[in-house]
């Protein structure tokens, strides 16, 4: 794909600005920067995680002591909470500016460290540009108009995309997956620990001290990000086994079990106060998806 045709696709989700309103949104997501005069921002945080392509116009961001310069077709990454200056030039020939900003959950990247620990556990860039060579470009625009809405893909397929961008990031070296403590993101580290097995009879201590903190302070961190040692584990538990009954490769008792719970009626009380539905109810609805895609798939052929 050249990068006119990669630009030329995804010019039609880069229609109207949305940066305003998809920063409030706790999933990933795909928003367009659009401006008509030149905008210069000092001292901005990344709200999210995220990949930022260029459409028209010129982007300049100061980060880490340099200052980086992206033209059309040319990207960048940055982490959360990544502090940076801005300056967005509308294209002398059309008055505008345009880009593409890609959003990862917390939950996505957290998964990505899970699969390619690996990968998590590399060196970590310093320059955030993120050379886009066929195979992410291919993978952007997929993912970009799997979130705008523009084809019908149900959630866990549109994961799956938002995924390979980060895979295919990782393994180029330009989007590490490691969590950065210093920059606020314990929470993160905790969850990831936790998610890999969401049954375990977890210990803060031993948490903290695979943190190389002390239990008092990852609580202390914890609390000043909005969350608990608690709450990550009772999320991860419910989110494991709300995974599992989807899935349909687990009964309700076994989904307990994934879970770490060993009264089922406990469980399922936990459950329909998560998800406002009963572990047998979440069976069935994610067998019904499957039978209507096999059908679908059936149709095809």
């Amino acid at each position: 794909m050249s990068t006119q045709e990669f630009l030329h696709r995804l010019a039609p989700l880069a229609v109207h600005d949305s940066r305003s309103i998809a920063h409030q949104q706790k999933f990933s997501f795909v928003s367009a920067f659009v401006a008509r005069r030149t905008e210069t921002i000092q001292s901005i945080h990344m709200p999210v995680a995220g990949l930022l392509v260029v459409l028209e116009g010129i982007k300049k961001i100061g980060w880490a002591g340099r200052t980086y310069t992206y033209s059309p077709g040319q990207a960048f990454a940055l982490p959360t909470g990544a502090p940076v200056d801005v300056v967005n030039e509308p294209d002398p020939r059309s008055g505008m500016y345009r880009a593409l900003f890609l959003g990862f959950s917390t939950d996505l990247l957290t998964e990505a460290r899970r699969r390619w620990s690996a990968l998590a556990a590399g060196h970590v860039a310093v320059d955030p540009t993120v050379p886009i060579k066929p195979a992410l470009a291919s993978a952007i625009l997929h993912t970009s108009e799997a979130l705008a809405g523009n084809i019908a893909v149900s959630y866990r397929v549109t994961e799956q995309r938002i995924l390979e961008v980060l895979l295919l990031m990782a393994e180029s070296g330009a989007a590490p997956l490691r969590p950065d403590i210093k920059t606020g993101s314990i929470s993160d580290a905790v969850r990831s620990r936790v998610r890999d097995q969401p049954g375990h009879a977890w210990c803060a201590a031993a948490i903290a001290a695979d943190l190389c903190k002390s239990e008092p302070t990852m609580r202390r961190m914890l609390r000043q990000e909005g969350t608990s040692f608690r709450q990550i584990v009772a999320e991860e538990r419910m989110r494991a086994a709300r995974l599992a009954l989807l899935s349909g490769t687990s009964t309700v008792a076994e989904a307990a079990v994934i879970a770490g719970y060993d009264s089922l009626s406990h469980f399922s009380k936990r459950f329909h106060e998560t998800f406002g539905c009963t572990p047998s109810h979440c069976r069935a609805s994610g067998g019904a998806t499957r039978r209507q895609r096999r059908g679908s798939a059936a149709h095809i052929d």
